[in-house]
């Protein structure tokens, strides 16, 4: 760049807006992975290449249901599903809504259409809780990673991976 060229200032709330969306990708990446960690199935996991987020959460309680995952396993996977599921819905927030500045305060306000001809649902967003969303997305991908290794590893004959430590960052 040359001096007389000025940089444009950085646009937070877009940054935090991206984040989630990558955040969002990486979800589905990873729930592909915990599929093929629960089922072997290669025709299954071929056609979860193209499925939405809650078609692979739905994917995955399907594999645990009808696999051979131990107990203690299938609870550890079902409570990361719950939080997948909890994800995709502030995600979705994120990432498909309309915005406009917040009357009051420095938040947004997140339009998303609720059917045709029937208005908006609002809910009121910062670039904080964007960025927690990020964040929350990583560990669970964290976790998702752990239990999907823990709930074949005996099969394999490889080590579980322990549970992080609480000061660990990884939320449970």
């Amino acid at each position: 760049m040359t001096a007389d060229t000025e940089v444009p200032e950085r646009n937070r709330f877009l940054e935090a807006v991206g984040r989630v969306t990558l955040a969002g990708a990486q979800l589905d990446f990873s729930l592909r992975g915990l599929l093929g960690a629960l089922a072997f199935e290669p025709t299954l996991l071929l056609s979860a290449n193209a499925e939405s987020t809650a078609n692979l959460i739905k994917l995955c309680r399907l594999a645990l249901k009808v696999g051979t995952v131990a107990p203690e396993h299938a609870a550890e996977v079902e409570a990361c599903l719950r939080r997948a599921d909890v994800l995709r819905l502030e995600r979705n927030t994120v990432v498909h809504s309309m915005y406009a500045q917040a009357e009051e305060g420095d938040g947004f306000e997140a339009m998303k259409p609720i059917s045709k001809g029937f208005g908006y649902s609002v809910t009121l967003l910062t670039i904080v809780e964007m960025e927690a969303t990020a964040q929350a997305v990583e560990a669970l991908r964290s976790d998702m990673f752990r239990v999907g290794w823990n709930a074949r590893c005996a099969q394999t004959g490889m080590p579980p991976i322990p549970h992080p430590s609480p000061a660990g960052g990884s939320s449970q």
